[in-house]
């Protein structure tokens, strides 16, 4: 059961000491919750953030607040945020019933841009697989493992059988 007393600044942290964005948590005891990811959105996402109250479960009229200023009010308490960008970003709380849910931040991240391949591949370090070639090596790999001893054994045969026979 969380208590107000862990609301705060949450963040992961790796042995490296290389740090995640942080969030911030806050537990109330408010009869509003504003329902938002706590994870960031990709540019170009759609995001669904919703009034609810503790008490009841059906849609209500709620108002949406983005950075303390008006952003838009919805007869069923839903707001919907299509193709969201860096703008989105931003403070959202909302009001249901003149009852103020607390405030939490939507983070928007960039889409990652896709790197192009270079042409040269005596100048590059990374070799990309293609899964069909990386599974061809693998069934190479297999067949050398098995074929490789069986060559070996079969010429050690060959060659102590010759020397036997030849005395």
């Amino acid at each position: 059961m969380a208590l107000r007393s862990d609301s705060g600044l949450y963040w992961c942290e790796s042995r490296e000491g290389a740090t995640s964005r942080s969030i911030q948590l806050n537990v109330t005891s408010g009869s509003v919750i504003l329902q938002s990811p706590v994870h960031p959105l990709m540019e170009g996402d759609n995001v669904t953030l919703s009034c609810l109250t503790k008490t009841s479960f059906f849609n209500a009229p709620a108002t949406f607040y983005k950075n303390g200023s008006l952003f838009s009010t919805e007869p069923t308490g839903q707001m919907t945020l299509h193709h969201v960008s860096r703008s989105d970003e931003g403070l959202y709380k909302c009001n249901m019933r003149g009852h103020n849910s607390s405030a939490s931040w939507l983070y928007v991240t960039d889409k990652p841009t896709p790197t192009p391949l270079s042409t040269s591949v005596a100048s590059s370090s990374i070799v990309i697989l293609h899964p069909v070639s990386s599974s061809l090596q693998i069934m190479l790999l297999c067949h050398l493992v098995v074929f490789c001893p069986y060559v070996i054994s079969t010429l050690l045969v060959v060659s102590v059988y010759r020397l036997k026979h030849r005395k």
